[in-house]
C-alpha cells in the first residue's frame, strides 16, 4: 500500500492496482442482455473486502 495521504488520488490509484489481480474479466457473452439505462441503476454495492477504498470518498455533489 502507498504512503500517500488518505482520499488522495494516489492512495486510490494504489488500492486500485492492489485490488486489480483480484478482478475477473470474464469473456464476452454475445447472448447477454443488452445495457439498461443509466436511469433505472439505483444504488451500488461495495464487498466488505473493498468498502475502504470508497469509505473516505465525499458523496456526490460534495
Amino acid at each position: 500500500m502507498t504512503t500517500a495521504e488518505p482520499e488522495s488520488l494516489a492512495q486510490l490509484i494504489g488500492d486500485c492496482h492492489e485490488m486489480a489481480a483480484q478482478w475477473e474479466v470474464p469473456a464476452p457473452d454475445r447472448s447477454a442482455a443488452p445495457a439498461v439505462a443509466p436511469s433505472s441503476l439505483h444504488g451500488i454495492t461495495v464487498s466488505a473486502a473493498s468498502s475502504h477504498v470508497v469509505d473516505g470518498m465525499a458523496e456526490y455533489g460534495d
